[in-house]
């Protein structure tokens, strides 16, 4: 048989097959007992800022009997003023390109199923209350109506939205921040893009303020200040604007990134960078007391020292955690902090680079990340030096009056051989006449290590008996003294040392290391 009617013959056997496919009769059930099953019987969004779309849920509508349905009708309960949108077997809009309300004459064949999309995006009220959006599905077949709740829980909210290139100086955008403006905790403030701080002014949060911040955006201090106001009982939270349960403990979901681009051969080249969820770019003495940053890429980054200030930051009482990247990171800046505690970072929990002056008393940098990616960093990293163009070294020595005192360095890494929580990368280590760390309790097996950067109240070896890994308590267990650190005051006055980052008192003169005080 030639190959041509080789070919023949497989084309006709395929067009009868087809054919007796096609003629294949469906046969349905019209039981009025034979009723639909569902994945689930309703779908509840998390909460979801107005005017925002929320993150697509998905329902099964199930045929378990073994003959097909034919579902008269599909439809939101709602119709036009439904806040809800829904996608049914990929069908999403309709033959003119709009959104769909319903569908009819649906087959489900025997032991199968359909799936349905929803979203949903509330319309804004005038409560500063939490409120609830409900609609129905509607399912009508054999005479029974069946229906599938649709429940969100809706949030009003102050919107902060800044488009624009910021790097592009021949078109900058416009500040939509007044100079000294003041964010209240009446409603949450969600922020879309980088919101700048222009130089000389300021952006004050008061206590309970909730900001919420989009993927790319976050707040960029150039040369001006921030005021977080918290309190211990009001705390100043910042996070990702993602609110349903699956991104509660998801790294990364929000940091500054600007576009850029340039010509190269005559072609236009474009690329982003990214800097911290909060920028500190050349801040004068910004101050965070009592916040929680959580899940961004890097916290908060601090860039040089404004003209005329002490600090470009005062960090206290407050927690930075879940960040994919660095909880702190310092280039050249100018910080004091105390009682904090920065954890879970998929790279460091703090890194202090390229020199500048750091004052870190009482904090806890605790480095247990199991984000899904394999950590490179130490819990801690500091540097006063790199290499230009032309390979030339460039030093940046810390100044004097650098110190880490009274802190806890310690993660998961600690027994992996090869590792420490501590890492040193001085230009000229012994140039440091004074111990950079003072009765802290550290990681440090390297052999090369600068050991006079740790002063003699400095145990390497001792890991802290942290109350609970797993839950991420890192309080203290027991009473051994190998924990007691020394007084932190000066530089810190009395009144900002007596208290713990929970509020329970502490010590003065023989504080527990760490950001938490024992009973």
């Amino acid at each position: 048989m030639s190959n041509r009617i080789r070919l023949l013959f497989v084309i006709v056997n395929i067009l009868v097959w087809a054919t007796v496919q096609g003629c294949t009769k469906i046969t349905y059930t019209t039981d009025t007992n034979s009723k639909l099953e569902f994945s689930k019987d309703t779908l509840l969004f998390d909460s979801v800022f107005t005017t925002i779309g929320s993150v697509s849920l998905y329902l099964s509508v199930i045929n378990s009997h073994d003959q097909a349905l034919l579902l008269d009708e599909i439809e939101l309960v709602g119709g036009e003023n439904s806040s809800y949108r829904i996608n049914i077997n990929g069908q999403g809009l309709n033959s003119l390109g709009e959104e769909i309300l319903g569908v009819e004459d649906v087959t489900i064949l025997p032991n199968d199923s359909l799936f349905i999309f929803v979203e949903v995006t509330v319309d804004p009220t005038n409560s500063s209350s939490d409120f609830i959006d409900q609609d129905r599905l509607r399912f009508r077949v054999n005479g029974n109506d069946q229906f599938v709740e649709l429940i969100s829980y809706g949030r009003n909210a102050v919107f902060h939205y800044q488009p624009g290139n910021w790097f592009n100086y021949n078109n900058p955008p416009e500040n939509i921040l007044e100079c000294d403006e003041v964010w209240n905790s009446d409603l949450p403030h969600v922020i879309y893009g980088p919101i700048r701080v222009s130089p000389g002014c300021s952006l004050t949060i008061e206590a309970g303020a909730e900001i919420y911040v989009h993927s790319g955006s976050g707040i960029w201090v150039q040369g001006g200040s921030l005021n977080v106001e918290g309190t211990l009982e009001e705390k100043v939270i910042f996070q990702g604007d993602r609110l349903s349960s699956s991104f509660q403990d998801y790294p990364g979901q929000w940091g500054l990134e600007f576009p850029l681009e340039f010509q190269y051969e005559g072609e236009n080249i474009y690329y982003s960078v990214s800097r911290g969820g909060i920028w500190l770019d050349r801040s004068t003495n910004s101050t965070i007391n009592h916040a929680i940053i959580k899940n961004a890429g890097i916290g908060i980054w601090v860039d040089s020292l404004g003209q005329g200030a002490e600090y470009a930051l005062t960090l206290s009482n407050t927690q930075i955690s879940n960040m994919s990247s660095i909880g702190l990171l310092s280039q050249g800046g100018y910080i004091q902090g105390i009682n904090n505690l920065i954890a879970d970072c998929g790279e460091t929990c703090g890194a202090f680079t390229l020199g500048g002056k750091i004052v870190m008393h009482l904090s806890t940098f605790a480095n247990y990340w199991v984000g899904g990616s394999v950590r490179q960093g130490s819990s801690v990293y500091i540097n006063d030096w790199y290499e230009s163009s032309g390979d030339i070294i460039q030093h940046r020595p810390f100044e004097e009056g650098t110190e880490f005192r009274n802190c806890l360095i310690w993660g998961n890494n600690a027994e992996v051989t090869d590792f420490d929580e501590l890492i040193s990368n001085l230009y000229i280590p012994s140039m440091y006449s004074s111990p950079l760390f003072s009765s802290c309790g550290v990681d440090v097996q390297d052999e090369d290590f600068p050991n006079f950067l740790l002063d003699a109240n400095c145990t390497s070896d001792v890991e802290p008996d942290f109350v609970s890994i797993a839950n991420r308590d890192f309080h203290l267990n027991g009473n051994s003294t190998v924990w007691q650190g020394v007084s932190s005051s000066p530089p810190f006055a009395a009144s900002e040392v007596s208290k713990d980052l929970d509020g329970q008192p502490r010590s003065t003169f023989s504080p527990d290391r760490g950001c938490f005080e024992r009973p």
